[in-house]
């Protein structure tokens, strides 16, 4: 595999993850509802963590979100959250780079792949990432530990910019607590895809 195809497949992982996840936020929504609580939210966390860069697969649950009585969530306003998921996978690669202690990827590499992403679309409104690319670069070259990787910035969204979705009640609970579980597994799955990637030993 050449430099070209390696940056490709760092970027369509990450970007294939951050879709992923976004859309797997959707889905624990519209089964929380009242007409769906016989759909198991085990299901959703299933399909989704299987292979983290088919947000597609979600199809075979039968359901679609478009249709579905999600209301905020399919308005513009929410699609922000999908390019902040994006970001927020981007500005780590550097600590999978790190992790993969086998691989020959340069640095150089590692930031056009966090350029690429960025052409797809970022978005950190009034930082509420606090990881930046040039600061994950530092604490990798210092072996400084990772940051956890938790859903305090999407609380933070959904309380300063959500309409309905800040409101108090159970749906609203119950996606806070399901995006608790997702966010940890989500990113874990996804380094340790790209650390295989990153050391050439993914189709092995």
């Amino acid at each position: 595999m050449n430099d070209d195809d390696i940056v490709q497949r760092i970027v369509d992982i990450t970007d294939g993850a951050a879709e992923s996840l976004f859309l797997a936020l959707k889905y624990c929504y519209l089964v929380s509802d009242a007409d769906f609580y016989n759909i198991n939210v085990k299901d959703i966390f299933r399909i989704g963590l299987s292979d983290i860069t088919r947000p597609d697969s979600f199809r075979c649950l039968g359901l679609s979100p478009e249709r579905g009585n999600i209301g905020e969530m399919n308005g513009e306003n929410f699609a922000q959250v999908q390019e902040i998921i994006r970001y927020s996978f981007a500005v780590r690669l550097p600590f999978a780079r790190r992790d993969a202690i086998d691989s020959t990827v340069k640095e150089n590499q590692i930031k056009l792949a966090y350029e690429l992403l960025g052409e797809y679309g970022f978005a950190n409104p009034e930082g509420l990432v606090p990881l930046t690319f040039k600061s994950s670069v530092w604490l990798a070259k210092t072996k400084k530990p990772e940051p956890q990787y938790d859903t305090e910035w999407f609380r933070s969204w959904v309380y300063t910019y959500g309409v309905e979705l800040s409101a108090i009640n159970n749906r609203n609970m119950f996606l806070l607590g399901c995006a608790d579980a997702l966010f940890p597994l989500y990113y874990a799955a996804l380094k340790e895809r790209l650390v295989n990637e990153l050391n050439g030993t993914e189709n092995e």
